[in-house]
């Protein structure tokens, strides 16, 4: 469970995507990605490997196919172009809130040992968020909770802790005993494009909504 799953979509040199993965494996010669229905590529084509990454963003490599199946791709890289930001562009403030249905610690189940987990999303990307919660969670937690979206059915959503902001309470005294509230920065361990189309839908609606009420 806490493992890094990092997406993979792959493009021809027109920037069509022509299928997504999963990250296997990445030196700088090589990239492997593994899937369950990858394209079946020709020896030798040349391709564009998206590797999106929450904490450093889009990672595109021009590479040249090596050995290519459903299941699995392995390409030599030709040229690592420069990174795409992906957060501050795609970062949007909500007020959404979540009760979570798992919660995983160092790969076990802990959700029995705390029932009613809600979390409140600060803000939101099509790679992560920002979050508090009703109760102190720690890095490296992994949580579950499925995001409703009014136009849409709802998706679950699965999120690594990766960050613990400390935030002092306004109205704190010079009392030793103040409250300290906490914010959770977030990446998504893995997403369907089918997903992602309803995160980026929301995100759209609410950047609209956030412009109007200025």
């Amino acid at each position: 469970m806490n493992e890094r799953i990092l997406l993979v979509r792959i493009f021809d040199l027109d920037e069509i995507n022509i299928g997504r993965g999963i990250l296997l494996s990445l030196n700088s010669n090589a990239i492997i990605v593994k899937g369950n229905n990858l394209p079946i590529l020709d020896s030798g084509m040349n391709i564009i490997v998206k590797v999106y990454d929450e904490l450093v963003g889009i990672s595109p490599y021009l590479c040249n196919v090596s050995v290519a199946s459903k299941h699995q791709l392995t390409a030599q890289i030709l040229r690592k172009e420069p990174v795409i930001e992906r957060r501050n562009a795609l970062k949007v403030r909500t007020d959404l809130s979540f009760y979570v249905s798992k919660i995983h610690r160092n790969g076990d189940d802990i959700t029995d040992e705390l029932p009613n987990v809600k979390i409140n999303i600060l803000n939101l990307s099509i790679g992560g968020m920002l979050i508090s919660s009703n109760i102190d969670l720690i890095i490296g937690d992994v949580i579950t909770y499925y995001f409703k979206y009014y136009k849409y059915k709802s998706i679950p959503l699965e999120a690594k802790i990766i960050r613990i902001d400390n935030l002092k309470d306004e109205c704190e005294t010079e009392n030793e005993n103040s409250n300290e509230a906490k914010n959770y920065g977030c990446y998504f361990l893995s997403m369907s494009s089918s997903d992602e189309a309803v995160i980026l839908q929301y995100l759209f609606d609410r950047q609209l909504q956030l412009y109007r009420n200025k």
